[in-house]
């Protein structure tokens, strides 16, 4: 019962690339001068965006370290011994490459800047359940409200429960079974702020006759140009909705709080 989790914490981290927000922290060349830089370092040469683009990457690198979860936020849980920026096997980043298809998202480059929190959590016995955060700035509003269109669209969740099906096909569960994954979505509140989405993925391993469910959520927000998501996991029980109603409601008042 080791693998399970790591089949969530691949759907968690496609969830992330899908809001835009990649799983390294990273500055995004901006306008003519970052096309020119993004050319250059591809032909061998180095090119310098201007100052005001390195600027404005810059504070939305700060804002997006500014806005997610710390440890602190976190009491009972501990840092994931596994690295967070790991891409996993060449058949999880295969499946990858077909959702970001089935999609149709953009290329992780769009965001001028994005930043991810630590992977946090706790474990007992089988019981397991991990919290973390992604934050991705936009180019513009207009962007951001495109991120919120397509997490809240029905073929995001279709080619989300599609890919996770793939991915626990690909598990090494002995004397096991998995349903197929379930997916329900909302609107979790998130005042002051352009617009919210959540999405619950739940499926069911079944070893030796004795069931044991597992949950995703993926909730999240927009708030102009920027794309807040906080994404958990939880076996045989979801993260307390208590606890995540409050990391939720942690992130929106640090949105708030900050500007882009």
């Amino acid at each position: 019962m080791t693998r399970p989790p790591a089949a969530l914490a691949v759907l968690l981290a496609t969830g992330v690339t899908l809001a835009g927000c990649g799983k390294d922290e990273r500055l995004a060349p901006t306008g003519t001068a970052g096309r020119q830089a993004a050319t250059g370092a591809h032909r061998g040469h180095a090119v310098t965006p201007s100052r005001s683009a390195a600027s404005s990457a810059a504070k939305a690198l700060a804002f997006a370290r500014a806005v997610n979860l710390r440890a602190s936020d976190v009491p009972g849980f501990s840092v994931s011994s596994e690295s967070r920026h790991e891409r996993g096997s060449a058949a999880e980043r295969r499946l990858e490459r077909e959702l970001h298809r089935c999609v149709g998202s953009a290329s992780e480059t769009s965001s001028l800047a994005e930043a991810s929190s630590p992977q946090l959590e706790r474990k007992a016995s089988l019981a397991s359940q991990s919290v973390s955060s992604a934050v991705s700035v936009e180019r513009s509003p207009a962007a951001g409200a495109e991120v919120l269109a397509s997490f809240r669209s029905g073929r995001l969740r279709t080619c989300l429960s599609h890919y996770f099906d793939l991915l626990l096909a690909g598990e090494s569960l002995h004397r096991a079974s998995v349903s197929p994954v379930s997916v329900k979505h909302g609107s979790p509140p998130a005042p002051g702020m352009t617009g919210s989405f959540a999405l619950r993925f739940t499926a069911t391993i079944t070893v030796d006759h004795v069931p044991i469910p597992f949950y995703v959520d993926i909730l999240g927000f927009v708030d102009g140009p920027a794309a807040v998501t906080l994404l958990t996991s939880g076996i045989p029980e979801p993260i307390p909705a208590k606890l995540e109603e409050h990391l939720f409601s942690l992130l929106v008042e640090r949105a708030k709080s900050g500007s882009v």
